[in-house]
C-alpha cells in the first residue's frame, strides 16, 4: 500500500470522517493529508481547535516556493494521535481563499508523497469535493493520477449516488468491466441500507467496491466534531467497519499492482524525504488495528 485519496461529489457526506477512521485504524505507519479546497476542517473538529493552524500545505507551498519542500515537509507535520509516532498529519489551507497560493505545490507534493513509500510509510489524502471534467480545473490531479486508490464516497440514498455517477462518468470513457479493472476510481459507501447497499451502488456507478462504512452520527462526532468519545467507541459500528474496508483496498492495491506488474515505485534518488526526523516505531512492519482515536485522554499535540 501507498498512496491512497478520498474524494466526493458535491453533497455527498462523510469523506473526511471515513479518511480519519482509516487512518486511525490503519495497520502501518501512515500520513494523513487534508487537501480540501474547501478548507481545513480536522484541527477545528477533531482537535477541537485546540492547536494553531501554523503548520500544513501554505507554509510548505512557501516552502516550495524557496527549493526547500523535501527538507521542510516533515516540519508541516503534527501528531495525529498523542505519543503515536506512526500516525501523522499534514494539515489543509485554512480557507477557500487560500488556495490559489497552493496550487503549484500538488505536482511535486504527489512526487514526494508517492516518495514515501520507499520509507514504510503510506498516505491517506483528503480531497474532499473533486473537480469534475473541464467544468471546474483541478489542480489537484497529479495526486488523482498517481494514487494506487481512489475512493470515491457516497452516501446510499438517490441525490448521493445521483451526483456521484456524474463524477464518476467525468473521470471514465467506458463505464463498464473494462473500466472497472483499469481505473484506480473506487466506490466506498458511507452508510449502507438506506435503502441502497455499496454492491448495488458500485454497479449503478461502474465501479469496484471496497465495501461501506457504518451510518453512525454519534460516534461519527467523535472525529468530526470532537466529542467524547463513550466507553464502547472502540467497538462502535463506525471504527469496526474501517477495518474490512482496509483489507478490502489493501487487496484491490496488490490486484491492480499485479495487473500493471508495478511494485513499490521509486522515482528517483533524492525525490522526495523516506521517513520523519524521529524514527516512526522500531520498524516498518505491520502493526495491531488501533481500538479507538488515541491513546489516553487527549489527541495529538505540536
Amino acid at each position: 500500500m501507498a498512496l491512497v485519496a478520498l474524494a466526493n461529489a458535491k453533497g455527498s457526506p462523510g469523506t473526511t470522517t471515513a479518511a480519519l477512521v482509516l487512518a486511525l485504524q490503519w495497520p502501518r505507519p501512515v500520513l494523513l493529508v487534508e487537501a480540501d479546497l474547501a478548507g481545513s476542517s480536522i484541527l477545528a473538529g477533531y482537535f477541537r481547535g485546540q492547536l494553531p493552524h501554523d503548520r500544513g500545505l501554505q507554509p510548505l507551498a512557501i516552502a516550495h516556493s524557496h527549493g526547500d519542500l523535501e527538507a521542510s515537509f516533515w516540519e508541516q507535520t503534527i501528531p495525529l494521535v498523542r505519543n503515536d509516532p506512526d500516525k501523522k498529519l499534514l494539515p489543509g489551507i485554512v480557507s477557500p481563499h487560500t488556495a490559489p497560493a497552493v496550487a503549484n505545490l500538488w505536482a511535486p507534493l504527489a512526487n514526494q508523497l508517492v516518495a514515501l513509500e520507499r520509507g514504510g510509510v503510506d498516505v491517506l489524502v483528503d480531497l474532499g469535493r473533486l473537480g469534475t471534467g473541464g467544468v471546474v480545473r483541478e489542480d489537484r490531479e497529479p495526486i488523482v493520477r498517481l494514487a494506487d486508490q481512489v475512493l470515491i464516497t457516497t452516501g446510499s440514498r438517490l441525490p448521493d449516488i445521483a451526483v456521484t455517477r456524474e463524477l464518476v462518468k467525468s473521470r471514465t470513457s467506458v463505464i463498464d468491466a473494462a473500466a472497472r479493472d483499469l481505473t484506480n476510481l473506487t466506490a466506498l459507501t458511507i452508510g449502507p441500507g438506506r435503502p441502497y447497499d455499496a454492491n448495488e451502488i458500485a454497479r449503478t456507478l461502474g465501479l469496484g467496491t471496497v465495501g461501506s462504512l457504518a451510518w453512525d452520527p454519534v460516534n461519527a462526532e467523535v472525529l468530526s466534531v470532537g466529542a467524547p468519545a463513550g466507553r464502547r467507541y472502540s467497538t462502535s459500528p463506525l471504527v469496526r467497519s474501517a477495518g474490512p474496508v482496509i483489507s478490502r483496498l489493501q487487496d484491490r492495491t496488490e490486484k491492480r499492482r499485479a495487473r500493471f506488474s508495478t511494485g513499490p515505485r521509486d522515482i528517483g534518488p533524492g525525490s522526495g524525504p523516506r521517513r520523519p526526523p524521529a524514527q516512526w516505531g522500531a520498524d516498518a512492519g505491520p502493526r495491531p488495528v488501533q481500538a479507538g482515536p488515541w491513546r489516553g485522554d487527549s489527541r495529538g499535540d505540536a
